[in-house]
This record gives C-alpha cells, sequence and structure tokens, in this order.
C-alpha cells in the first residue's frame, strides 16, 4: 500500500479549502474532500512511496519535522495536471525552507522505501494543495474558485504519514 508524507495546513487555511471544496462538491464536481471511505485533509504532499517499513519511515522524518509548524505554504495559483487523473489544485509558491525540507525527507526515506514516485523526487516536485480530481470542466472550476480570496496565506501546521488511498493517518511526524 502507497504511503505519503503530507504537510497539513493551519486551521485557517484547512477551512478555506474546505469550503472551496464544498462549492466544487455543490457544483456537482466531486471534491478531494468528498472521496467515500477516506479521511483527506487539506494538505500539500512531500512524497510518496511504497514498500516502507512505516515505523522506520516515522523514526527517520520526525526529527526533520521538528520545527516545521508555521512554514509558509503560500497557495498562489490554480493549476491542472494534465494526467490520466486530471486533479485541479492550488499551487504552492516553493519558498527555499520548503525546498529544502522536501530533499532531506527524499533523502531520509530513500533508503527505506521502495517506488518513490517520479513526481516527488528531487527537482521533480510540483508543491500543490488538491481541489478535486476528474477536472474534466476546468472553466467551472475556475469559476467557482475564483469566487473565493487568493492568495491562500497557508502554513503548516502538522506532518503526517498516510495510507494511500484513504488519506488516513499512520502516524504524527510533528511533535504534538
Amino acid at each position: 500500500m502507497p504511503q505519503a508524507v503530507e504537510l497539513l495546513l493551519d486551521d485557517r487555511s484547512d477551512h478555506h479549502i474546505r469550503q472551496i471544496w464544498a462549492a466544487l462538491d455543490a457544483a456537482g464536481i466531486p471534491s478531494l474532500g468528498s472521496r467515500p471511505h477516506a479521511d483527506y485533509h487539506p494538505h500539500v504532499t512531500l512524497s510518496v512511496f511504497g514498500n516502507g517499513n512505516a515505523s522506520q519511515v516515522a523514526a527517520a522524518l520526525r526529527p526533520l519535522f521538528t520545527t516545521a509548524a508555521g512554514l509558509p505554504l503560500p497557495l498562489t495559483s490554480l493549476g491542472f495536471f494534465l494526467t490520466g487523473e486530471a486533479p485541479a489544485f492550488l499551487g504552492v509558491t516553493p519558498t527555499s525552507r520548503l525546498l529544502m525540507l522536501h530533499r532531506q525527507v527524499h533523502n531520509a526515506t530513500e533508503p527505506l522505501v521502495a517506488d518513490i514516485w517520479p513526481y516527488y523526487r528531487p527537482d521533480a516536485l510540483s508543491p500543490h494543495c488538491t481541489l478535486a480530481t476528474g477536472a474534466t470542466d476546468r472553466a467551472r472550476i475556475i469559476e467557482i474558485v475564483a469566487s473565493f480570496p487568493t492568495p491562500v496565506p497557508a502554513h503548516v501546521s502538522t506532518a503526517h504519514l498516510v495510507d494511500l488511498p484513504g488519506g488516513h493517518t499512520r502516524t504524527r511526524l510533528t511533535p504534538a
């Protein structure tokens, strides 16, 4: 089962993204938050991989996240990945601190896991907060998202190791 390292958003930004999710759902565009049997929270993913021992991975990652709370994740653009899943997202303007954390996460997990997804390798990360997948009516999504204040000055609240699909937390990586 694949796992992901996710940065969850501060309360204010979480609420803002959940409002966008609700507006998308109301327009008949299934948001990430409305997936059945899932527990997704607004987040930015730093890594996705398969076949890792969760306790070893968590032990290797915890020291990296001791000061992650408050890290800026400015959500400044609306975009779409041109893949089969066709996700719509708010893009993060990456800071040097975020990119450094991403590289540290990669370096810590690479010896412990298999199958790191290509989009999450160093020099390939496009940090984002997913709004919906299967985004075929892009014009409608643009219209909905444009009705909300942007950019969103998001910050990291916590980091979690989660199971995919579903986003169910396996372990918290940041101090309580």
